[in-house]
């Protein structure tokens, strides 16, 4: 008998022998970068099409997301499963695209990793970043959210400064924004979402959890216990407001199949992946400009996924 905990032994086991559900949908990376499906590599239909139905259509490569406006959650947690998973670009992606997809709402972008990270240097599109403290210790909120400076797609950007995790004046931000952003996104870096200063976050009837994680086989296996940690805090809904991105973090190909993961997770939380972007790969400050076309697509699907979650879609 294996000693691993049932939750490790799915990625060795054979797949279960099919029902008559309809199989779990694959979201594979799309974009200009990526190769389109052909005839030969699409799946074959499951169910045959009634008797009086036209000539069968080839399936759609990708999941068509309802195109009617939606509208932003306010407030979106993301967080690796593990360090470098790409929490905060990842963050700043999401930011990004709620920021590109209505010019008239108003997003920032706000370090609130446990040991303070690099967002500020990762979505400054100037060398001039308005710090937590700035921010709380106006007289004028308002003023200076208005004044903070962009990334390049637009989304307003708040760093951590010399302030610490477990500061006071750091979790007063969420309530400051609330009244002066329409979507606060928080890049919350890795392991933070069990500490006792992300209370008051994760219970927050609105937030939208975003777990990142990086494609290989043993981030793929923390990823329950991030998960359980979840259901445990705040009660196993928070899957309905959950959203897993699988980051490609190496241009080689992964140790494991990114398909297992999102069969494995499919009707449970939503899933999206993030292809490799070698631009992200350097570690400097992020142009848009300069991302792949499957990139962007990959941020706008998330943005998509957290409006679904949030029940806004």
């Amino acid at each position: 008998m294996s000693t691993e905990p049932e939750w490790m032994q799915w990625l060795g086991q054979e797949p279960e022998p099919e029902t008559d559900l309809p199989p779990a949908a694959v979201v594979p990376l799309r974009g200009a970068d990526s190769p389109a499906a052909t005839p030969d590599t699409a799946a074959p239909a499951k169910h045959p099409a009634p008797r009086d139905q036209g000539p069968k259509r080839e399936a759609a490569a990708t999941p068509v997301w309802p195109h009617q406006p939606v509208t932003a959650p306010p407030l979106v947690l993301v967080t690796g499963v593990g360090g470098g998973a790409g929490a905060t670009t990842t963050a700043v992606g999401i930011a990004g695209a709620w920021a590109t997809h209505d010019t008239n709402a108003s997003v920032a972008v706000v370090d609130l990793s446990v040991t303070g990270g690099d967002l500020a240097s990762r979505a400054a599109a100037e060398d001039r970043v308005t710090t937590i403290d700035t921010l709380i210790d106006t007289p004028e909120p308002a003023a200076v959210v208005t004044e903070l400076p962009r990334s390049a797609s637009g989304a307003r950007i708040i760093g951590r400064g010399e302030s610490r995790f477990d500061d006071a004046v750091v979790h007063r931000v969420p309530d400051l924004l609330r009244s002066h952003v329409d979507t606060a996104v928080y890049d919350l870096g890795a392991d933070a979402l069990g500490s006792r200063e992300c209370v008051r976050l994760r219970e927050d009837a609105d937030a939208v959890f975003v777990l990142v994680v990086q494609a290989r086989a043993d981030a793929f296996n923390r990823l329950r216990g991030y998960l359980d940690l979840l259901a445990n805090a705040v009660g196993e809904w928070v899957f309905e407001r959950t959203v897993v991105v699988i980051s490609h973090q190496n241009s080689a190909e992964p140790d494991v199949d990114p398909s297992e993961l999102i069969a494995h997770l499919d009707g449970l939380v939503r899933v999206e992946e993030v292809p490799y972007d070698p631009h992200l790969a350097t570690g400097l400050a992020i142009a848009s400009w300069e991302l792949r076309a499957a990139t962007i697509a990959a941020y706008d699907r998330i943005r998509r996924a957290t409006a679904s979650a949030e029940g806004r879609q």
